[in-house]
């Protein structure tokens, strides 16, 4: 490998040093990408409104970020999502604050509400769930900062939320399990269930998103039960993925489709309906590789779901399919995008998701300054370059960081600059895409920081430098794939 270093990469490095600034008690992360300045412009405008988005409860509460000013409410789905952004985002503008205060409200059997009123710290909706996702993202955020401090608490809710739902949601006929309704996965009108069960009996179906998160929870929690240790959990963690998945592949995976679909209880038949509640199965590890490949290739399909704002919610050949978005009926959401991406990353389809990732804040940053749709949305057109319609017809909410931020926040560092930040092994893999001058500063790395600038000349040459109070190990892959540069730093700055 032939390492290039330039004077002129050198000095600009340094003039990314010289600017660096902390915000108290957290780190000061910014993002360089001179090939897409308005993708950095969209993350600014997404940090202002997480700014404006923090809310001070009071009393035992914490700090939390919210996706509705003033609505007197906190949502687990939504907290969730939003505490993806911790490592990346400055001033502790993320959702941990959230999941601290969820996990209070968690009873003494594990359950925990889709979302609970600040006033009465009672479920807004008695008896409801949302998708459990506290140990991925916690894993995640561990993974990312090497901050292990959450670990130990987060098993212990996570576990006995587990446990409760698969005691509460599965189906005794065939071990799969229910959401109470459609809004209760956080899909609110997606085409999935038969009826409105008004009862919370889960409508007639099982559904595929539910069945994968709990694999993918536990996964996590073994991965974690490891760290924190309790490495003889781990293998009965993994056990029940692996039973569940094995569920799932024979009665909701569709060879002639090459999709995973919702199927009725009693009969085990599957709905015709596609959505991207099929795309759990990629992150969770449930589906194989060949059947990754076949989720895949819809995605570019465009007779499903392949479209110009990629990934709609809804396969474009379902006669519920809205071209305007129509919330689930196709809308394009901010979350279903970062698991989808997260789950093609991880499973060996990197450009792909590289692809969707530079298209959703394409598509974003084009609404920016325009004089209708000038901010950031809840969730995007698939075919029109507007945000999208909601469940009657109007415009969904608009300012919307919240989930929002996905793109911006996450998605621009791990899929657009390619970071993959493995802080627990002291590692970083950087995945080089684009042309010219790109990094991160200030990123938190097992309690100090990193920062990484490179200049990318063309597709094989690059150069760079690298800022570091912790040791780690540097993996840099050029944009073709054909060079890779490994490197081991010390404490100190440092050229390669």
């Amino acid at each position: 490998m032939k390492f290039v270093l330039a004077a002129a990469a050198a000095a600009m490095t340094a003039a990314v040093f010289g600017a660096e600034t902390r915000s108290p008690g957290a780190h000061d992360v910014r993002i360089t990408l001179d090939s897409h300045p308005e993708w950095v412009a969209l993350r600014e405008r997404a940090l202002g409104y997480a700014r404006n988005h923090m809310e001070e409860l009071g009393g035992d509460w914490d700090r939390q970020i919210v996706c509705m000013p003033k609505a007197g409410i906190i949502w687990q789905w939504d907290s969730c999502l939003m505490a993806l952004y911790a490592g990346y985002t400055p001033e502790n503008l993320n959702g941990l604050g959230n999941l601290n205060n969820l996990y209070k409200m968690q009873s003494p059997d594990g359950f925990v509400s889709m979302a609970y009123v600040y006033e009465t710290r009672k479920p807004a909706w008695e008896g409801r769930i949302n998708p459990p996702l506290y140990a991925w993202v916690e894993w995640l955020y561990a993974r990312r900062t090497g901050d292990k401090s959450r670990l130990a608490k987060a098993y212990d809710v996570s576990s006995r939320l587990w446990k409760w739902t698969k005691a509460h949601r599965t189906r005794a006929c065939n071990g799969l399990y229910w959401f109470e309704d459609t809004g209760s996965c956080g899909m609110d009108n997606s085409p999935r269930s038969g009826y409105f069960a008004e009862d919370l009996k889960g409508s007639d179906v099982c559904f595929v998103d539910l069945c994968c998160q709990q694999v993918l929870a536990a996964r996590c929690l073994a991965d974690i039960a490891e760290t924190i240790g309790k490495k003889a959990d781990a293998p009965k963690w993994r056990a029940e993925a692996d039973a569940l998945a094995q569920k799932i592949n024979k009665l909701m995976w569709c060879e002639k489709t090459g999709f995973y679909h919702d199927v009725y209880v009693e009969t085990n038949n599957k709905l015709a309906v596609k959505t991207a509640a099929a795309f759990w199965a990629i992150v969770s590890g449930v589906a194989s590789d060949a059947q990754v490949a076949k989720l895949a290739a819809h995605m570019t399909n465009p007779a499903t779901f392949g479209a110009r704002h990629p990934v709609p919610t809804l396969s474009r050949d379902d006669p519920n399919y809205d071209p305007k978005g129509g919330y689930w009926l196709g809308g394009v959401w901010p979350p279903t995008n970062y698991m989808i991406v997260n789950g093609l990353r991880a499973r060996g389809h990197r450009a792909l998701a590289r692809d969707i990732a530079k298209k959703h804040l394409t598509c974003m940053a084009e609404l920016i300054g325009t004089k209708d749709y000038d901010s950031i949305w809840e969730c995007y057109s698939p075919d029109n370059a507007a945000p999208s319609t909601a469940k009657l017809g109007e415009q969904c909410r608009r300012d919307f960081v919240g989930w929002g931020g996905l793109g911006p926040f996450v998605m621009l560092v791990e899929d657009v600059l390619g970071l993959d930040v493995n802080a627990l092994e002291g590692t970083v893999v950087w995945n080089l895409s684009e042309l010219g001058r790109q990094g991160v500063s200030d990123l938190p790395f097992n309690g100090g920081s990193i920062t990484l600038v490179c200049d990318v000349k063309d597709a094989k040459t690059f150069s760079g430098t690298v800022k570091t109070d912790r040791p780690f190990t540097l993996t840099v892959i050029s944009p073709d794939g054909s060079k890779t540069a490994v490197k081991s730093f010390a404490a100190g700055e440092h050229a390669f």
